[in-house]
C-alpha cells in the first residue's frame, strides 16, 4: 500500500513513517549513518519512504545549521565572450560534484563603483568564497580577504596582492611559445601589440615575447612594442607601425580582439595577411573561427582553469588557515588559421 503524501512534508514525518528518530533520518540523509552504528536495512528502509514521499531537504535551514550557504560567488567582466563562457562552465562542472554548493553570478565593467557595490551585495549574501577576475580597486579585493572569505583570481595576478590565490593562464610561457611559432614561419621581425605596462596579463606576456626574442637572437625595438588603453581601438597605433618602410613582418597580439581590430586595418594599408604581415593572438573566440577572419590564435584552457578556481575555492573554505594556493596553467593549443 502506497503512502499517503502529506501537504507539507518534513524529516519528522519521514522519522515517523520510518519508525526512527529524526537524528537518525538526518544522519542517513547526510551520508554519516555507518559511523553512528545505523544498519544499512534501517538506512535503505528510511531511503524508501523519501522517495515514496518526494521529499526534498530544506536546504536553507540545513544551511543555517551547518553555519554555511551553499553560495560560491563568481565576478567576472562580462559573460559575453568565449573566454567567460568557459570560465563559467569550468566552474559549473566543478561545483555539481561538489556537495551543495551552488554559483552566484555577478558581473563587472571595469567601474569602480560598480565593483564595489557587486561585492558588498555578494558578502550581504554570505557567500563561502569568491572567484573573480581582478580589474579595478585593490581595497576592494583586501576587503574580501580581511573578512575572512576565501579569494581566488582567475585569469591573472592582483596588484599589490601577493598572499591572494589565483589560477592563470602563465603568460610568459605562452607568448614565448607563440614567437618561436612565428619564428618557425620565417618571421624575424616580430612585433608586439598589447596593453600598457600597467597591466599585469599584458606585462607578463611582452616578457615571454621578449624572452622568446633575445634567445632567437633576433631585434627587439621599442617602438615594436605597441602599447593600447584597455579596450581601446588600437588602429591608428597599428597604421602608424606598419606604413614604415622598415615595418614588421609578423605581429603577436595580447588580445584576440585587437587582433581584429588590426586585420582590418592592415587591410586599408594595404598589406597582404600573411604574406607581407603574420598576425597571431592570444586567446580565442568564435568570431576569430569565421571562414572570413580565420584569425590564427593561441587558445587558453579556459574551462580548465574554471574548473582549477572552483577546485581551490573549495579548498580553502574546508581550510580556511591553509598557505595561499597559486597556480599558473602554461597548456596551451596554437590553432594555425588563414593569418599565419
Amino acid at each position: 500500500m502506497a503512502i499517503k503524501r502529506p501537504k507539507s512534508v518534513t524529516m519528522a514525518t519521514i522519522a515517523q513513517q520510518a519508525g526512527v528518530a529524526r537524528t537518525t533520518v538526518s544522519f542517513i540523509l547526510s551520508g554519516h549513518y555507518r559511523e553512528r552504528g545505523i544498519s544499512e536495512k534501517t538506512a535503505e528502509r528510511v531511503r524508501a519512504i523519501v522517495e515514496e514521499m518526494q521529499f526534498v531537504p530544506n536546504e536553507t535551514a540545513r544551511s543555517l545549521s551547518r553555519r554555511r550557504t551553499g553560495l560560491i560567488g563568481i565576478f567576472l567582466p562580462g559573460f559575453n565572450s568565449s573566454w567567460g563562457e568557459a570560465v563559467v562552465q569550468g566552474i559549473r562542472a566543478r561545483l555539481f560534484n561538489a556537495d551543495g554548493y551552488v554559483p552566484l553570478i555577478a558581473s563587472q565593467h571595469d567601474e569602480a563603483d560598480w565593483e564595489e557595490r557587486e561585492i558588498k551585495l555578494l558578502i550581504e549574501r554570505d557567500v563561502e568564497a569568491i572567484v573573480c577576475c581582478p580589474t579595478v580597486k585593490t581595497e576592494n579585493y583586501r576587503r574580501i580577504m580581511d573578512r575572512g572569505i576565501p579569494l581566488v583570481f582567475i585569469g591573472h595576478r592582483a596588484s599589490g596582492l601577493p598572499d591572494a590565490s589565483f589560477v592563470a593562464w602563465d603568460g610568459v610561457k605562452v607568448a614565448a611559445a607563440a614567437v618561436r611559432h612565428l619564428i618557425s614561419k620565417g618571421r624575424r621581425r616580430i612585433a608586439f601589440l598589447g596593453r600598457g605596462h600597467e597591466n599585469p596579463t599584458s606585462s607578463e606576456r611582452y616578457l615571454g615575447y621578449r624572452q622568446a626574442m633575445l634567445e632567437a637572437g633576433l631585434e627587439l625595438r621599442e617602438d615594436w612594442r605597441l602599447e593600447v588603453p584597455d579596450y581601446f581601438d588600437p588602429k591608428g597605433i597599428v597604421r602608424s607601425a606598419f606604413k614604415k618602410k622598415d615595418r614588421p613582418d609578423a605581429l603577436l597580439c595580447d588580445l584576440w580582439l585587437h587582433a581584429l581590430h588590426t586585420l582590418e586595418t592592415l587591410d586599408e594599408i594595404p598589406l597582404d595577411i600573411p604574406k607581407d604581415v603574420a598576425v597571431l593572438a592570444l586567446g580565442d573566440s568564435l568570431f576569430c573561427r569565421h571562414r572570413r577572419i580565420n584569425l590564427s590564435t593561441v587558445v587558453e584552457p579556459a574551462g580548465h582553469i574554471g574548473q582549477l578556481a572552483a577546485e581551490i575555492a573549495l579548498s580553502l573554505i574546508q581550510k580556511p588557515d591553509q598557505e595561499p594556493i597559486q597556480r599558473l596553467i602554461g597548456d596551451y593549443v596554437i590553432e594555425d588559421r588563414g593569418t599565419t
